[in-house]
């Protein structure tokens, strides 16, 4: 772990952390715990925190986090995530779950994922993407909708940004179809406008498995 701790204090072991300042005093020994989330993980229960606006880079983040938890933990089958997002880049979103669904195809290692707090927009869909436990607490919010679209431009680009608005909707679509209840054409007639839903309705519709 000498890699995640880089500041030169000096880690005595798992157990018992401590670590001395330049005037030789003894300072908190949980400083490993606290560093943890700093980065947003719990190495002891092979946690990943995701919170505010999933975007650009959030991908090789969470790419680099896995793979951490990892090399420290080698012999895991499972990680989890918990996710308190109000939604943001599909594309990225989409790639998230891609990643995912590769380390239970290649590796078999399940990734749980656990709104704590709310799960809208793209983060609705990662979440239901999950491929271990899908859970949210009582009274977290969920909220799915249709692809929003903000191009601007020449008539040509307009026609094409509306075309990649339509596969990309496609594609969330079939993901949802895919993980819950209900087909695409039910998620599509649906989405027309901001469908909000309690833990228990997402449940009732196969968006997680689980209340807790």
């Amino acid at each position: 772990m000498s890699d995640l701790y880089s500041d030169n204090r000096t880690i005595s072991s798992d157990k018992d952390v401590t670590y001395s300042t330049s005037d030789g005093s003894l300072k908190d020994k949980y400083f490993q715990e606290f560093r943890e989330f700093d980065y947003a993980i719990d190495i002891s229960d092979n946690i990943i925190m995701i919170q505010d606006v999933i975007q650009t880079g959030q991908l090789f983040d969470f790419i680099s986090k896995v793979r951490l938890l990892l090399k420290i933990n080698p012999l895991s089958k499972q990680l989890t995530v918990l996710l308190n997002s109000g939604g943001g880049d599909v594309v990225e979103t989409l790639a998230l779950i891609d990643y995912i669904r590769s380390l239970k195809d290649s590796e078999d290692i399940k990734v749980n994922i656990v709104c704590r707090g709310m799960a809208m927009s793209a983060a609705a869909l990662l979440l239901t993407a999950g491929t271990g436990l899908r859970a949210a607490s009582k009274h977290s919010k969920i909220m799915v909708h249709q692809l929003s679209s903000f191009a601007g431009g020449k008539l040509g680009d307009l026609k094409s940004n509306a075309r990649f608005a339509e596969q990309l909707e496609d594609d969330c679509n079939s993901i949802m179809e895919q993980c819950t209840n209900k087909d695409k054409g039910w998620w599509k007639d649906n989405q027309q406008n901001d469908y909000f839903l309690s833990a228990q309705q997402a449940l009732e519709l196969g968006i997680i498995d689980k209340i807790i």
